[in-house]
C-alpha cells in the first residue's frame, strides 16, 4: 500500500504586534512542504462519536471507531453525524454534521484540512500541556488558513461551497488569506473568506453604561438580614422579601438567602454564613451586570439563559455569554470561582481567564489563577424517577448520565421546570447541583437540538433518628398461651403483665432461657403489676418467666408460674435500616457499618457490595469517603426506584 501524502501549506510568517485586525503585507512564503503521512505516530485521538461517521485511512474508508488518528487519516460526517478530535494539550475540535477533514503536520505543528462543515477548536485553561504538545494548530481551508496557538482559546471555523466564516470567542488567530495577507483577530471578532477576499468584523465595542436595576432580597430558609449603607445595625428582611438599595449588606443566617435582579433571570443565592455588599446593578438590552463585595462566605450565581452576564467583584469580573452556574467562594488566600454549568471569562484589567464548564480557578491576590477538574461529587444519582436521598446536612449530588459530549442540563423543584435551581451547558455527562434539605428535584439533560439525552428525579429528606420498630414497646400478658414477637431491625422492648395480688407489696419478675432455669437472665422486682424490660436486654430465642408475689417482707406469698415467650427475628422491613455508624460520629481508617435491609434489597456502602446474611443483616468495616468523611448506602430493589442512606462523619484531626 503506498503512504497517503498531504500537501500543507507552511506559512512562517512573522507578526509585527499589530493591534485590532490591520492587514500587513505577508512575507514571500518558503516553498511547499510535503507531509509524510505513514508515520505511525498518532496525531491525534478520534472521540465522541455520534450519528454516521466514517473513516478512510490508506484509501480505505469505513465506519469509525474511537481509537488514534494518523499523519493522512480523513474523517466525514454524515447528515446527523459529529466527532471530537482530541490533541496533545487537551486541545479538543468538535467536528459537527456533514463535515469532511483530514490530518497531517509540518514543521509548525498539526495541520487540519477542512473541506466543508464547521469546527470548533478548544484549547482549555490548565490544560495538560506538556513539553511535546505546545504545538499550533493549522486549520486550511479552501479560502486561507487559521493558525491557532497553544494558549487558552475557542474558535469556531464554518466551511462553505464558496466561503468560510472564522468567530474567534476567546484567545486571538493568525490568519492567512488566499492574496497572500496575515490578519490577526482576537476574541469577538469574526473574519469572512471568499477565494478573493478577507474580510474582518471587530468585536462590538463593551457597553459601559448600563440602566440601574432594582434588585429583590429574601430568605429561602433561615433568616435573612440587611444593614442598610451608613449604618451599623442588622435587621431582619421582611417574610415576603423587600427591596436593597445599593451599599446595604446582606447575610445569611441558618439558611440561603437569594439576590433576584429585576426582568433578567439571573439569581445570586448566599450560602449560610456569608456575607456581602450589593454596590450596584444594571441592564442594557441582553446585557445585565451586578456589583458585589463579598466579604466572606460562598456566592451561588445563575446567570440567565440568552444573556450576556456578568458578575463584578472588587478582585474579577465574571462574564458568560449565555446561562451558566457557579459558585464564587472566598477563601484566606483569594478567592475560588467553580464553573457547574455554562463557559465564562474571568477578567482582572487586560488579563482574561477561561473557565469552562467542569472546571474551578482558584485565584489569588496578587491576580494569578489556578484552573483544575472540578470534582464530581460523591453521591451521584443517575436517570430515573423517584430516587430517595436520606441525609442530614449533605451538600450536594451529581446528576449522571450516559453518553459522551456537550449537552444542556436543567434542574427544577418542580415538574413543570418553572423554578429552576440549575441550568446551562456541561461537557461531560454529569453536574453537580445543590442537595435540597427537604424536597423534590427534577432534571433533564438534552443535546443542543433539543434531543433528550436523560431525565429523572429525586426526593430528598432527613434520614429519621429511630424507626417505629425500635420504638414500639411489646406487651406479654401471663397466661397459658405463648407469646410470639416478631422484631425487625433490632430486639425489641418487652412488658410482662399480670394479675395484681391483694396482699403483695412487690411482685419478682424472672426469665429464664428456655432449658436452662437454674439461673435467670433478667430478675426484677418492681411495685406494679408490670415489669418493663427496656430494648435488647433479651435477645433472639425462646424463654420462660414466672412472676411472684412478695410479702413487705420478701416472702413468696405463692409460688410463680412459669409462661412461655418466643423473640423472632423477621426480615420483612419495608426499608433500610442502618444502625451505625451514628450521624456525626468521630472518622477514622474504617468505620463499622451495620443494620438490616429488605428480603429482596441489595446493597452497596460506597460503591462496594456488601453481602447480607440469611436475616439479611449486615455487619463490616468500611473506608469512608470525601470531605467531610461520608458513608453512601445505597439500596436496590426490583421494580423499585434506588435509595441512598448518606450518612456524615466527623473529621479526623491532624
Amino acid at each position: 500500500m503506498s503512504p497517503v501524502r498531504i500537501l500543507a501549506l507552511s506559512l512562517l510568517v512573522l507578526l509585527s504586534g499589530c493591534s485590532g485586525c490591520e492587514r500587513e503585507e505577508a512575507p514571500k512564503p518558503p516553498p511547499v512542504v510535503e507531509v509524510d503521512a505513514g508515520v505511525v505516530v498518532p496525531i491525534g485521538r478520534l472521540e465522541g462519536l455520534s450519528g454516521d461517521v466514517r473513516l478512510e485511512r490508506g484509501g480505505k474508508v469505513g465506519p469509525a471507531v474511537e481509537g488514534p488518528l494518523l499523519a493522512g487519516d480523513a474523517v466525514e460526517t454524515g447528515e446527523h453525524g459529529s466527532a471530537t478530535v482530541r490533541f496533545p494539550g487537551d486541545r479538543t475540535v468538535e467536528v459537527g454534521s456533514e463535515g469532511r477533514f483530514a490530518l497531517g503536520s509540518d514543521a509548525t505543528g498539526v495541520v487540519m484540512k477542512v473541506e466543508r462543515g464547521i469546527v470548533l477548536s478548544r484549547v482549555p485553561a490548565g490544560g495538560n500541556a506538556g513539553a511535546g504538545s505546545k504545538v499550533t494548530l493549522n486549520i486550511l481551508t479552501p479560502f486561507g488558513l487559521t493558525r491557532v496557538g497553544p494558549d487558552p482559546s475557542e474558535v469556531k471555523v464554518a466551511v462553505a461551497e464558496d466561503s468560510a466564516r472564522v468567530e474567534v470567542k476567546l484567545g486571538a488567530i493568525e490568519l492567512v488569506s488566499k492574496d497572500g495577507k496575515t490578519l490577526r483577530a482576537a476574541q469577538g471578532d469574526a473574519v469572512d473568506l471568499t477565494r478573493e477576499r478577507a474580510e474582518v468584523t471587530p468585536a462590538a465595542p463593551r457597553v459601559v453604561e448600563l440602566a440601574p436595576i432594582a434588585v429583590t432580597v429574601r430568605a429561602a430558609s433561615g433568616d435573612a438580614e440587611v444593614k442598610s449603607k451608613g449604618t451599623g445595625r442588622w435587621r431582619k428582611v421582611r417574610r415576603d422579601g423587600e427591596e436593597l438599595a445599593f451599599g446595604d449588606g446582606v447575610r445569611a443566617k441558618n439558611g440561603e438567602t437569594v439576590l433576584q435582579l429585576k426582568d433578567s433571570g439571573s439569581v445570586l443565592t448566599l450560602a449560610p454564613g456569608a456575607e456581602a455588599v450589593l454596590e450596584g446593578a444594571g441592564q442594557q438590552g441582553t446585557i445585565d451586570e451586578a456589583r458585589v463585595n463579598l466579604l466572606q462566605g460562598l456566592l451561588a450565581v445563575q446567570l440567565a439563559m440568552g444573556r450576556e452576564s456578568r458578575v463584578v467583584l472588587p478582585e474579577m469580573t465574571v462574564e458568560s455569554g449565555g446561562g451558566a452556574r457557579l459558585e464564587i467562594r472566598r477563601t484566606g488566600a483569594g478567592m475560588q470561582v467553580a464553573a457547574h454549568t455554562g463557559d465564562v471569562t474571568l477578567r482582572r484589567g487586560e488579563a482574561r481567564q477561561a473557565l469552562r464548564a467542569g472546571e474551578r480557578a482558584t485565584v489569588a491576590t496578587d491576580g494569578t489563577a489556578k484552573v483544575e477538574p472540578l470534582e464530581e461529587a460523591v453521591v451521584a444519582v443517575g436517570p430515573g424517577d423517584g430516587t430517595e436521598v436520606f441525609h442530614r446536612g449533605l451538600s450536594e449530588v451529581a446528576l449522571t448520565w450516559e453518553g459522551e459530549g456537550d449537552a444542556v442540563v436543567e434542574a427544577a423543584q418542580d415538574a413543570a421546570f418553572k423554578r429552576p435551581v440549575l441550568w446551562g451547558r456541561v461537557h461531560r455527562a454529569s453536574v453537580n447541583v445543590s442537595a435540597l434539605s427537604r424536597g423534590t428535584l427534577y432534571w433533564r439533560a438534552r443535546k443542543e437540538d433539543g434531543t433528550q439525552v436523560a431525565a429523572g428525579s429525586v426526593h430528598f429528606a432527613p434520614e429519621s433518628h429511630t424507626s417505629a420498630l425500635a420504638r414500639a414497646r411489646n406487651v406479654v400478658p401471663e397466661g397459658t398461651e405463648k407469646t410470639t414477637i416478631f422484631y425487625q431491625d433490632k430486639p425489641p422492648a418487652v412488658t410482662f403483665t399480670y394479675g395484681a395480688e391483694p396482699q403483695a407489696h412487690s411482685y419478682r419478675v424472672a426469665v429464664y432461657k428456655a432449658g436452662s432455669l437454674a439461673t435467670p437472665v433478667v430478675q426484677r422486682t418492681v411495685s406494679e403489676a408490670r415489669a418493663a424490660l427496656e430494648a435488647g436486654q433479651l435477645g433472639e430465642g425462646s424463654y420462660l418467666w414466672s412472676v411472684t408475689p412478695l410479702s413487705q417482707a420478701g416472702a413468696a406469698l405463692k409460688g410463680g408460674r412459669m409462661n412461655k415467650l418466643e423473640l423472632v427475628y423477621d426480615n420483612s422491613v419495608m426499608r433500610l435500616v442502618v444502625d451505625s455508624p451514628r450521624q456525626g460520629v468521630a472518622a477514622a481508617e474504617k468505620v463499622r457499618a451495620s443494620g438490616v435491609a429488605p428480603v429482596d434489597a441489595r446493597l452497596s456502602i460506597n460503591g462496594r457490595a456488601v453481602p447480607l446474611d440469611a436475616k439479611h443483616r449486615f455487619d463490616t468495616w468500611v473506608p469512608p469517603m470525601g470531605m467531610p468523611p461520608l458513608l453512601v448506602f445505597k439500596m436496590t430493589r426490583p421494580g423499585a426506584p434506588d435509595v441512598l442512606t448518606v450518612r456524615t462523619l466527623k473529621p479526623r484531626g491532624p
